[in-house]
């Protein structure tokens, strides 16, 4: 049996409240968006990035614009993979760029497991994504749009900006992949195929999208372009992706590199599919995830003491499975936001702070 422990924070009634507050345009910006102040300094960029090889210093010294986007990426990449792993025992939490450069973290830089998978497909995918996107914006002079997509087709003319999808994907297969020593070993073969595979969560599934040109939207002419899916689409493939990840082994070959193939999934297989080589744009790990209850130091994994959870459901968000049988407490926690902003020209926002209180269940 599960204990429970109410507390009572505060005798505070069920209600929210507001007040006024008056926030400079530039405050109000960094609500919603990560600190990226060091970034749009490109000069300083290279310097003040930790974590950095020899090679992604070279490339930030020649390409400083395209390197600030790609982080970006990898940071956007980070937010996603807690959106996704939000409900999980490990949430992505201990991989936000506030505590250093994601793939310095012992989860991605020495474990071969679902969750170093994943990370390293969607930071990967995010890196191609944000560059691409940088690219059709104009906000980089390395690129622009793709020129193949010239003349018309069947009902449409090509026109418009279509994603370079290729030089994000040349930049992202540069900057990342130079750190896994040219993938001599399992971890980092693993890695190499795991990036692999989050580019192609991207570059697949580019789309076609028109626009109608005509009177009273008749749609007599369709002008199209190519672009990248939305970055939602591509985290909720690779989540997808992630629930059917193979396992795999290396197996040395003659010439002395390492090659994966996956695990026979029975006694029974015969030899051919023991060593069928992992799809590329299939997910792999090496070895089995831990259960992620405890804070575990070797993996940087904080554990999911005071997780909140879900007393009421019986999925993995539910207290049962989060908290791993240790019980949770339910408590009245008070919580202050900003709310109702408005922009007043010029150039101030003014926002309420509203304060609501509500019941919520917290892991032991």
């Amino acid at each position: 049996m599960y204990q429970v422990t109410l507390i009572f924070l505060a005798l505070l009634p069920l209600t929210s409240t507001s007040r006024p507050y008056d926030v400079s345009s530039n405050e109000i910006s960094s609500f919603n968006d990560p600190d990226f102040s060091d970034l749009r300094n490109t000069q300083t960029l290279c310097r003040t990035f930790p974590g950095m090889n020899r090679k992604q210093m070279q490339l930030c010294r020649r390409m400083p614009d395209v390197t600030a986007a790609a982080i970006q990426g990898i940071d956007m990449a980070v937010h996603e993979c807690q959106h996704q792993m939000k409900n999980r025992r490990w949430n992505c939490s201990s991989l936000e760029m506030r505590h250093g450069n994601p793939f310095a973290h012992a989860l991605m830089s020495r474990a071969g497991l679902k969750e170093t998978a994943f990370a390293h497909s969607l930071a990967s995918a995010g890196v191609l994504y944000q560059v691409t996107r940088s690219c059709s914006a104009g906000k980089l002079p390395y690129c622009g749009c793709d020129t193949r997509f010239v003349g018309s087709g069947e009902g449409f003319e090509w026109g418009g900006c279509s994603h370079d999808i290729k030089f994000g994907e040349g930049f992202a297969i540069d900057f990342l992949d130079s750190s896994e020593k040219s993938g001599r070993d399992a971890q980092a073969r693993m890695n190499l195929h795991n990036k692999r595979a989050g580019r192609l969560a991207v570059s697949h599934y580019a789309e076609k999208r028109c626009k109608c040109h005509g009177m009273s939207g008749s749609c007599q002419l369709k002008t199209c372009w190519m672009q990248t899916p939305h970055f939602r689409e591509v985290g909720n493939r690779l989540m997808e992706k992630f629930s059917l990840a193979l396992e795999i082994r290396a197996r040395n070959t003659n010439s002395g590199s390492v090659e994966l193939v996956t695990r026979a999934r029975s006694q029974f297989s015969t030899p051919r599919k023991k060593r069928r080589f992992p799809p590329q744009e299939e997910l792999v790990f090496l070895e089995k995830s831990p259960d992620f209850c405890d804070a575990d130091t070797r993996l940087d994994s904080p554990g999911t003491r005071e997780r909140y959870c879900n007393r009421t459901s019986t999925g993995i968000d539910g207290c049962d499975s989060l908290c791993c049988g240790r019980g949770y407490n339910i408590r009245l926690e008070r919580r202050t936001e900003w709310c109702n902003c408005t922009f007043h020209w010029c150039c101030y926002v003014r926002c309420q702070q509203c304060h609501s209180s509500q019941w919520v269940n917290q892991c032991k």
